[in-house]
């Protein structure tokens, strides 16, 4: 699955959709587009609330709480500068995502809102979310996006790290890293076209992309 944020109003239908479930929204609204497009493919039948689930990234821990809410109980996430702690609804670590001290193939699903732009290596990542994920895990990850490229200086460093709104082509060749490492894509192949930009930050504007990935069963 390959899905972009197209306008507001995808946003607007999101955060009422949250709303109207009882379900958190996300501290940034644009981000509720991501995280109502994973609550739906989290309430598929199939999909067992003991699933073990790893936030790959999982900074001010709004998708944890999500998935929390949702009724998921062995809740994992991994960050660079965050506090380790066993308490609560959900297990958190300090450290690199793509090189977890986690066992191969221990978790159902993997889920990065918003991460890999900032200077994350592609190559690294895949292959590290391969490894975690059990056979026929998911791997839904999203992030920057405009369909051509948009050019940021290297001095602007969020959170003092590196940042890249993707284009179509980094897209396409993100997707086929990932491929390399054995995932596959849910469904639609093609990158959607952009209509709005959703986004604006640090004086740039664009939008998001969702990629929904599968390690085969």
């Amino acid at each position: 699955m390959i899905q972009v944020l197209q306008n507001w109003t995808e946003i607007e239908t999101a955060t009422q959709a949250l709303q109207q479930s009882s379900l958190p929204t996300h501290i940034t609204i644009q981000k509720n587009w991501d995280q109502w497009l994973l609550a739906q493919l989290l309430q598929a039948p199939n999909v067992d609330r003991q699933s073990k689930i790893l936030d790959l990234g999982c900074g001010d821990c709004c998708t944890l709480e999500l998935l929390a809410a949702l009724g998921f109980r062995a809740l994992h996430g991994i960050d660079l500068t965050i506090k380790p702690t066993v308490d609560g609804a959900y297990q958190l670590y300090q450290g690199d995502l793509t090189a977890t001290s986690f066992s191969d193939s221990s978790f159902d699903v993997a889920v990065s809102i918003s991460v890999i732009e900032h200077g994350v290596n592609l190559n690294a990542f895949f292959r590290e979310a391969y490894r975690l994920l059990k056979p026929g895990g998911l791997l839904f990850v999203t992030t920057d996006y405009w369909q051509t490229k948009i050019s940021i200086d290297q001095s602007i460093q969020p959170f003092g790290l590196a940042w890249t709104v993707f284009s179509q082509v980094e897209i396409e060749s993100a997707i086929e890293i990932a491929k390399t490492h054995g995932f596959l894509l849910n469904h639609n192949n093609e990158v959607p076209a952009c209509t709005e930009t959703t986004v604006s930050w640090y004086e740039k504007h664009y939008t998001f992309i969702a990629l929904a990935l599968r390690k085969p069963a």
